[in-house]
């Protein structure tokens, strides 16, 4: 009974890795019920879930459905947040913030993640918080395309407006 119950579980996770555009794996070996609670309804708020998982089951099934191995980032107690796109930053930064008070201590703590398909675990799954999201990166993006157009405007329009000025200043000055 329970390997039948083991591959039900397995089957479920994969296709919600399958699902995912992203995930996260979060430790919480020394979390409350009350910061796990108020965890899962700012996850359900962000529109990402979060599912406590079997740590073997999890990281066979992210490599089963999207070949990607995380298994170093699932050990003691852990949960995984399935997020569509990128909505795992967002779910990171839920998490650094319900964690703020605790900086020194955290209870329940990024380890591991899959971003757009690129594994992160170890240190750098801590800034996945930082990462910047999709509308961020396109609105640098834009930034960038329009700075140098828009300093072209102005040395294009510079001349013409200098002239402008030149031509009012003679007739001002009466020598038309």
């Amino acid at each position: 009974m329970p390997s039948l119950v083991n591959e039900l579980l397995h089957e479920e996770l994969e296709s919600q890795f399958k699902d995912a555009g992203s995930c996260l794996v979060l430790s919480f070996d020394k979390a409350t019920v009350e910061e796990v609670s108020d965890l899962r309804g700012k996850f359900r708020e962000a529109g990402v879930s979060y599912q406590v998982v079997k740590n073997r089951l999890a990281a066979k099934a992210a490599k089963a459905a999207i070949d990607v191995d995380i298994s170093d980032a699932f050990s003691g107690k852990c949960g995984v947040v399935f997020a569509p796109e990128e909505l795992a930053i967002s779910a990171a930064k839920i998490v650094r913030e319900a964690m703020k008070p605790k900086k020194k201590d955290p209870t329940v703590r990024v380890v591991g993640g899959i971003i757009e398909g690129a594994p992160i675990t170890g240190a750098a799954a801590a800034s996945i918080a930082d990462m910047p999201d999709r509308h961020t990166v396109r609105g640098m993006i834009a930034t960038a395309i329009s700075g140098p157009a828009r300093s072209l405007a102005s040395v294009v329009n510079a001349v013409g407006a200098g002239t402008a000025r030149c031509i009012q200043a003679k007739i001002d000055k009466g020598e038309g």
